[in-house]
């Protein structure tokens, strides 16, 4: 399977070896640490990125701090980690610019001593160079484009730049901080030949600058980056080793977590750049464009003047009669133009009224769209059980209504039509608890609607919504929000999706839980079954071990008797006696033993000695493998091994593995039982000397009704195997060189030693 390509867009202006060098050791590490994709980094001018961008044609891009808040505002990119440099083993992730020249130039000590100079810089669209120090200029009051001699931009390299200013080509000159320390650091650059100008003496811990601190490039998620990747790319970014360098500075050191870019938004501000460029001017071709209407009627109205005039001066003579006419007409005119007037109010109020619209709907959608992105990252969250993502979601829901609380109560009785403290129960909540005392007084007695409610309650002056959650057809719980009354009651469409989202999850979640209990009480039910079966099969063993003690019993005392009648006084009679009650109390032992087997019990959390749960299996299990001469070897009796679990589970787990153990011994076999103890839990072993098991038998050992045995049901393994994963392990299964082994782990219920018995 190939991997997916991944495409990453760099801005060219940090192409020096050591930022070409640290961009593909970045494509290399995501792509060894996420193996699904392939990221290849694509050096790109800024329109050519800007383009690519535009055209999705990208998945991430790499750029510079105003470069991304332009892409933010105009293609919805979003941050994923900054860029981090070294300067004396101190990491940082924002940077700044440095205004030098050359040191012997003692007439050039301030800011203020620009004036009339020779400027030289990069680019203007350079952020990390011209855009840091104009803004610096701004503030020292003075307007590069009038103040130098000269501005020139060379397009050329920062380090290029330097070399320009040593060459006399420039006064001074604007360039990324950090550039003369790692010019100084590869020999290029002598201490002592260039000074830097505005620079602070006391910030030795930081590269020579003359501005302030802004933050780093970005690495950049865009509108159609995957959100899931993103998060991944962000882990793998912050985690990237770090180079270990003895050199002073290295300018691309890693990754780190996303920085705040309040300070270039106001250096963009300030320098009236875009995003926050001003307007194009309004030409007369866009007036006439949106004012057509008013454009035509007035030159309707000036064409009526001139013809009235014209008329005027052709019935000079009738100019008392035209005098009433014109009269007429220039009152019909005002009454036209105040109609027409009136409806370009009136067309001017519903644009208003559909712009405010539109925006009310885009604020909707705009609102709606961040809850569902949020309900989704809560449901794919994997580390998050049931009981957080409920409360995380009815946080969500809390925020995105601007209630004060949310409760999720629970329907104890079906057939409830009031609300009353038997009928509701809360199963979770969120926000203000006490609030609940006020919900119960202002719950609609309908609430078992099927729909969505939102209404308010004068009564305690509180906005309500709720809406039930059915399982299997049936009312099971209601969730309801409680907050302050606003403005807005009605529910837009998609809010009243999210509700039902939600209580549809909740559902979902409800009817697992109760699946869970039903795959419980099934289990249960098929280990009673089971244990009734084994009891089955061990009978006639265990009557033969019963009647044995029994017959013994009964010689005693008939034993007893006749030495009772022929002299009372005669000790034998005594020990026969006691010598019976010692046989009936060991037949009641067996039996006792049996009835505590079959009994089915419930599912507990108990310390018990696991060596002594052996001891009674093999008890048990004594008189078949007796019959059948079969060698039962069991771990020493002379140790403690607390665990913790259900032993009668457990029991039955032993009891069902030594007795497939025994069925496949043959004459002279041996079972046996070993035990381990590895830390924090007990690993139990048995082995049997029997042929194995075949190989087409291995994978489908544990299935339900499959066995081997001519008369055998074929649920043993697989209760025992359900057993054991309910106390959080495995059964194994493998043959060994002299037959079968069967093995599993146990978690100790004290510390990982042997405690011998007194």
């Amino acid at each position: 399977m190939h991997a997916d390509l991944i495409s990453i867009g760099v801005l060219s202006q940090r192409n020096s070896d050591e930022y070409q060098s640290f961009w593909k050791k970045t494509a290399k590490n995501l792509s060894q640490k996420i193996p699904e994709h392939t990221f290849v980094i694509k050096s790109l001018g800024l329109e050519c990125l800007t383009h690519s961008i535009s055209k999705h044609q990208l998945d991430f891009a790499i750029t510079n701090p105003a470069h991304f808040v332009l892409l933010e505002k105009s293609y919805d990119a979003f941050p994923i980690a900054t860029l981090q440099s070294r300067y004396r083993q101190n990491s940082f992730s924002h940077f700044s610019a440095a205004i030098i020249t050359r040191s012997e130039r003692d007439d050039i000590q301030s800011l203020a001593d620009l004036k009339g100079q020779h400027f030289m810089a990069s680019s203007p669209n350079e952020f990390g160079g011209y855009q840091m120090v104009w803004r610096q200029f701004l503030d020292a009051g003075i307007n590069p484009k009038n103040d130098f001699f000269e501005l020139f931009f060379s397009n050329d390299s920062d380090v290029n730049i330097v070399k320009s200013i040593l060459r006399n080509e420039a006064d001074v000159a604007a360039i990324q901080s950090g550039v003369l320390e790692h010019l100084i650091d590869s020999g290029e650059l002598q201490p002592g030949q260039i000074k830097v100008l505005n620079s602070d003496p006391h910030q030795s811990m930081f590269p020579s600058h003359s501005t302030i601190q802004y933050p780093e490039w970005s690495f950049i998620g865009l509108e159609q980056t995957d959100i899931a990747l993103a998060k991944e790319v962000a882990r793998v970014l912050i985690s990237m080793p770090k180079p270990d360098s003895k050199v002073d500075f290295i300018p691309a050191y890693g990754w780190t977590e996303a920085q705040d870019l309040t300070t270039v938004h106001g250096l963009l501000r300030a320098l009236k750049l875009p995003p926050y460029s001003p307007m194009d001017k309004v030409s007369l071709k866009a007036i006439i464009h949106e004012h057509g209407m008013a454009v035509g009627l007035i030159n309707a109205l000036i064409l009526i003047l001139m013809i009235f005039s014209v008329r005027m001066r052709q019935v000079n003579r009738k100019l008392a009669v035209s005098q009433s006419e014109l009269a007429n007409h220039r009152d019909n005119l005002e009454k036209e133009v105040q109609q027409r007037t009136a409806e370009l109010i009136q067309l001017n109020s519903m644009l208003e009224e559909d712009i405010k619209a539109r925006q009310k709907v885009e604020n909707t959608l705009r609102r709606s769209q961040n809850a569902l992105q949020g309900f989704y990252q809560i449901l794919v969250n994997p580390s998050s059980g049931y009981l957080d993502k409920l409360h995380q979601l009815m946080a969500l829901a809390k925020k995105h209504f601007k209630m004060e609380a949310v409760f999720l109560y629970q329907i104890e009785s079906e057939e409830a039509e009031t609300l009353n403290n038997q009928t509701l129960t809360i199963t979770a909540f969120e926000g203000d608890y006490q609030l609940h005392t006020q919900i119960r007084q202002c719950l609609q007695e309908n609430y078992l609607s099927s729909d969505i409610q939102s209404y308010k309650n004068p009564a305690c002056d509180k906005r309500m919504l709720s809406l039930p959650v059915n399982v299997n057809g049936k009312l099971h719980s209601i969730l309801t929000l409680v907050g302050q009354i606003r403005k807005e009651q009605e529910l837009a469409d998609v809010d009243k999706e999210l509700l039902r989202l939600i209580t549809q999850w909740i559902r979902s979640g409800i009817e697992r839980h109760e699946i869970e209990e039903d795959r419980e009480r099934y289990r249960l039910q098929l280990g009673k079954v089971a244990r009734l079966y084994t009891m089955g099969e061990m009978a006639s063993g265990l009557a033969h071990e019963i009647n044995q003690p029994l017959t013994a019993a009964t010689n005693f005392i008939s034993g007893s008797l006749r030495r009772l009648k022929e002299d009372a006084s005669n000790p034998e009679v005594e020990n026969g006696l006691n010598r019976s009650l010692l046989c009936l109390n060991q037949t009641t032992s067996i039996i006792r033993r049996l009835r505590e087997f079959v009994q089915t019990g419930v599912p507990r959390d108990e310390t018990f000695d696991f060596i002594i749960l052996v001891g009674r299996v093999l008890d048990l299990l004594a008189t078949e493998a007796r019959q059948n001469g079969i060698v039962l070897i069991t771990p020493s009796q002379n140790q403690t091994v607390l665990v913790k679990g259900d032993r009668v589970q457990l029991e039955q787990v032993m009891l069902n593995l030594v007795r497939n153990a025994i069925d496949a011994c043959e004459a002279k076999g041996q079972v046996s039982i070993a035990t381990e103890i590895e830390v924090d839990y007990l690993t139990v072993k048995v082995r049997d000397t029997g042929q194995g098991i075949e190989p087409e038998d291995m994978s489908k050992i544990f299935d339900a009704f499959h066995t081997s045995k001519p008369f055998g049901m074929g649920l043993g393994l697989a209760i025992c195997r359900s057993i054991i994963e309910a106390h959080g392990s495995s059964l194994q299964v493998k043959n060994t060189e002299h037959g079968a082994e069967f093995s599993f782990r146990l978690p100790l219920a004290t510390s990982p030693h042997l405690n011998s018995k007194e």
